[in-house]
């Protein structure tokens, strides 16, 4: 799933899946998982800082969300 979307858009930087929840802890947001896990999509930028926030990812116009998000961070570049 990572590499269709990743090739499906076109990314040039790496979508990284937390299976260890060390990003997790990381950033300070454990608290995305309960009982069962929450969904949620970081934006971390060249700095490492978190630049954009999902809280609440759904599958359905999600992918379209972050490339538009994308898209006008690099514009203000």
């Amino acid at each position: 799933m990572q590499v269709k979307f990743i090739d499906a858009f076109g990314l040039t930087f790496p979508k990284i899946p937390d299976t260890t929840k060390k990003i997790i802890y990381a950033y300070g947001a454990r608290g995305v998982l309960s009982v069962a896990a929450k969904r949620m999509t970081f934006l971390i930028d060249q700095d490492g800082l978190i630049a954009h926030v999902w809280p609440d990812v759904t599958l359905e116009g999600h992918a379209a969300d972050v490339v538009r998000v994308l898209k006008e961070a690099k514009a203000r570049l």
